[in-house]
């Protein structure tokens, strides 16, 4: 991974600390049972391999991500839990031994790396023979953000170029297949979802105001402004618009995510 576009600030990490087993991991709950030792390679602040751990139990869970801040709100929510052990760890050179899981889950990381070829031989590398991947990564192609009165329509166009600047691939989502295959995975299931990030009044106001600040005093913002993507001018203008448009009863937004479940074969 090169640089994480969104950034790892508070409101960044609140954002992420939303997401459940439940919520982004759907996609594989019906492949895990009691007993199964599980990676979550990718783990962020813990409330998905949380959730995880609860389905495997009393199998081993270990959580990793490369940022140390992340691992450090995963351990307190964990708190003192002898189920789940977090620590940092590099996904494209990942510490644990050969054929040490039942089950890696990969969520929303692997967009971001330059090689993420190299990871998923890693992933590969760390699987016992038999053993699955669930895999779920954005498509930023797919975003969708209604209305978009100037100038919300420029900010995924935004999103896409900083996550090209950074190394990442902002249409992963759709790449991935072809990627797990190359890697000698047997694909188990294909599927697509959407994160609705307008559910209820209360949900729209909470991502407006998210979207709002990534536009404002942000690692995101800076990103955008040390590249020459855009300017003060402009991010001033994007978070006012997203405020607005977080009031307004028409507002819709949606992200979407290609997953797959895959097996070492």
């Amino acid at each position: 991974m090169n640089r994480y576009s969104v950034g790892y600030d508070e409101r960044t990490a609140r954002f992420l600390a939303e997401r459940t087993a439940d919520t982004h991991a759907r996609f594989l709950l019906d492949y895990l049972v009691s007993g199964m030792d599980l990676l979550d390679a990718g783990c962020g602040p813990g409330t998905i391999t949380k959730g995880l751990a609860e389905i495997v139990a009393p199998g081993r869970v270990l959580g990793v991500d490369r940022e140390q801040s992340q691992i450090a709100l995963a351990q307190r929510l964990a708190d003192g839990s002898s189920a789940i052990e977090f620590r940092t760890d590099d996904l494209c050179s990942l510490t644990a031994d050969d054929e040490s899981f039942d089950v890696v889950f990969v969520h929303g990381v692997l967009e971001h790396i330059a090689n993420p070829q190299r990871a998923i031989f890693e992933i590969h590398r760390v699987l016992k023979l038999g053993g699955l991947v669930g895999s779920r990564h954005t498509d930023l192609g797919r975003f969708l953000l209604e209305p978009t009165p100037e100038p919300l329509g420029q900010f995924s166009q935004l999103f896409i170029e900083l996550m090209k600047r950074n190394g990442g691939d902002p249409h992963f989502g759709r790449h991935q297949l072809g990627l797990f295959r190359e890697a000698g995975f047997e694909i188990l299931k294909v599927s697509a979802s959407y994160d609705c990030w307008t559910a209820d009044a209360d949900s729209t106001r909470r991502n407006a105001h998210f979207l709002a600040e990534l536009c404002g005093e942000s690692e995101f913002s800076d990103q955008l402004v040390e590249y020459g993507l855009a300017d003060r001018r402009v991010l001033g203008q994007l978070k006012s618009a997203f405020l607005t448009w977080g009031e307004m009863p028409e507002a819709f937004a949606a992200e979407a995510w290609g997953e797959i479940v895959a097996r070492k074969a």
